[in-house]
């Protein structure tokens, strides 16, 4: 059966370089200043960092490395961005061959932080055991110079003549394009067909507009006027003659009756309003039907 993996704290209580006690303490700080155990078990004073160096390489079997006065190259700090430094509290140091970062943590039993950066990377880890503080110290300088480091600027010598061996060989010749030849001037056109202004003309002869009826091989035939637009309102006369009747020769009931018919083509009142309105006025006795023609 596979023995449960102890923790950190654990080991140290075990080893009698922290008591219970202190562990608990450690724990209660840890989650209001957040961070790792070993972190904060010297942010407390129980343990100095040299010991947990120690005790950290002597259990995990990785070697110990100062990092105070490191030089990292760029190329390689850039294998691991910034943010990824200051969360895991890594900083990665050398490429060893074939394909392996050195990388410089605090804890390195934090599974989460070594996947994390073989992730950004690309390469496998090979951590190694550094002081929490010179870390921080570490980290922080040598990401800010990098942050602030100029371009590199690309010099280009104009005028050099390329070396011998700069261009590929080429085992074929290429021959020159052929010169189109101009085509011979259309011939004259038939006699039987008007010459065409646009194309028959030498350059230059077209200096003033030229205005061509495009309906002058159709005989003219005279259009006929448009009628004028029939008014909807307009009745015409019956009658044969244009003398037309004057009002008060009409008798009230004409004149009423014309007075509803023009409302109605005009769309004042509809075919039936008039006439409901007129039977509700009658029956609520508003109105009087004396003259009712039956």
């Amino acid at each position: 059966m596979q023995q449960p993996i102890k923790r950190l704290g654990e080991m140290l209580v075990e080893a009698g370089l922290i008591t219970p006690a202190q562990l608990q303490s450690a724990i209660t700080h840890q989650k209001i200043a957040r961070g790792r155990l070993g972190s904060n078990l010297v942010a407390l004073g129980y343990i100095t960092e040299e010991v947990l160096m120690d005790f950290l390489s002597h259990q995990t079997g990785v070697p110990r490395m100062d990092v105070r006065n490191v030089e990292v190259q760029p190329q390689i700090l850039k294998l691991i961005p910034h943010r990824l430094a200051e969360q895991f509290t890594v900083l990665p140091v050398s490429i060893k061959e074939p394909k392996s970062l050195v990388l410089a943590m605090s804890d390195p039993s934090d599974l989460n932080a070594i996947d994390s950066a073989r992730f950004a990377s690309g390469l496998n880890i090979e951590p190694v055991v550094a002081s929490h503080s010179a870390l921080r110290k570490a980290i922080a300088d040598l990401y800010r110079r990098l942050d602030t480091q100029p371009p590199t600027a690309l010099t280009i010598e104009l005028g050099a003549e390329p070396l011998p061996d700069d261009a590929l060989p080429m085992p074929f010749a290429i021959e020159p394009l052929p010169v189109p030849i101009p085509a011979a001037p259309p011939a004259s056109r038939s006699p039987a067909f008007p010459p065409d202004p646009f194309f028959d003309s030498p350059p230059g002869a077209l200096t003033q507009p030229i205005h061509i009826d495009p309906f002058g091989f159709f005989d003219p035939v005279p259009a006929k006027p448009p009628a004028p637009p029939a008014n909807p309102d307009l009745i015409h006369s019956r009658t044969l003659g244009d003398v037309t009747r004057r009002l008060e020769s009409y008798h009230t009931r004409a004149l009423v009756m014309g007075l509803i018919r023009l409302f109605q083509r005009r769309g004042v009142i509809g075919q039936d309003e008039l006439q409901r309105l007129l039977a509700n006025l009658v029956e609520a006795g508003e109105i009087k039907d004396d003259d009712h023609l039956g």
